[in-house]
């Protein structure tokens, strides 16, 4: 660019057909990006159905399908007998409780009964704020008890019937899925999504022999993220300081911990090679899930 010559902001040019633009009913040229296009077509020739099929809107025990947690003013209570998570405490690889470590009081408003979280539940962060989109659509199943459990009103507790719940929460951190999250997202004013999209979005059928070795190798990647919580916790206790606004100090502490980040390192590694492997069998390249090669 020469010195003088006026800015031209970037643009995205797409070319859709008038029956596509109908049948979306989008408006924004990014939803119509190629990326979002190619993985459309490669989900119908799988013959997906959408995810609202297994999310019913009552289970037997009288709670919801979906629900997100607690809405209006929040009261934490240092000594309260419920853990409250905000997507903050959400990683790629499970709940991080030392990050900020918020309690409520059990019954209180900000312990609703309808979100309630158990074991194989699927938490899934239903909004971002500037600069963070990355927060929304992270997904990860509850492997276990964690005891009394509630969560904020950026959460959705998703329970499903019919489909493993750790293949659902893979799928929703494959390419496949968060594609289809990331194009949601264009042209809307809130970075938020709604129970209708979560629904909506499309899941392929899976063989429940393939869907349970998804199941087996989360649960494998989940040890290892707990063995690395449990370190961080004890570490926040016995130093006795505060974790940070954004668990910077907790987190600073931790990594300086050798046996904290090799535990760490292996849930991530475990994750990363779970997530490649759903890919590569949905692709078409490969009929299994390949065990972790630890």
């Amino acid at each position: 660019m020469k010195p003088g010559e006026p800015i031209v902001p970037p643009t995205l040019e797409v070319r859709v057909s008038r029956a596509e633009l109908l049948r979306h009913n989008r408006w924004n040229a990014g939803y119509f990006e190629d990326r979002f296009r190619q993985n459309e077509k490669k989900l119908k020739r799988l013959h997906s159905v959408p995810l609202g099929k297994f999310i019913p809107e009552k289970l037997p025990d009288g709670s919801k399908g979906i629900t997100y947690g607690q809405v209006g003013a929040r009261k934490l209570t240092p000594r309260g007998s419920v853990r409250y998570l905000q997507v903050i405490n959400i990683r790629d690889t499970g709940i991080d409780f030392a990050i900020k470590p918020d309690r409520v009081a059990e019954g209180s408003h900000n312990d609703p009964a309808r979100s309630r979280v158990n074991a194989e539940d699927i938490l899934f962060t239903n909004n971002a704020f500037r600069g963070t989109d990355t927060l929304i659509g992270r997904c990860i199943v509850i492997p276990r008890d964690y005891g009394k459990l509630n969560i904020s009103q950026h959460i959705d507790r998703i329970r499903v019937v019919g489909i493993n719940p750790f293949y659902v929460c893979c799928f929703l951190k494959s390419r496949f899925g968060s594609l289809q999250v990331r194009r949601v997202m264009h042209g809307v004013d809130a970075m938020t999504i709604s129970f209708i999209r979560v629904r909506a979005i499309v899941i392929p059928p899976l063989m429940v022999v393939l869907q349970s070795e998804i199941e087996r190798q989360y649960r494998d990647m989940s040890r290892c993220h707990d063995r690395a919580m449990a370190i961080k916790d004890q570490l926040l206790d016995q130093s006795r300081i505060q974790p940070g606004q954004y668990g910077g100090a907790i987190n600073e502490l931790a990594n300086e911990n050798a046996s904290y980040k090799r535990a760490m390192a292996e849930a991530q590694e475990r994750l990363k090679h779970l997530i490649s492997e759903l890919e590569a069998l949905l692709e078409g390249e490969q009929k299994r899930i390949r065990p972790y090669p630890g």
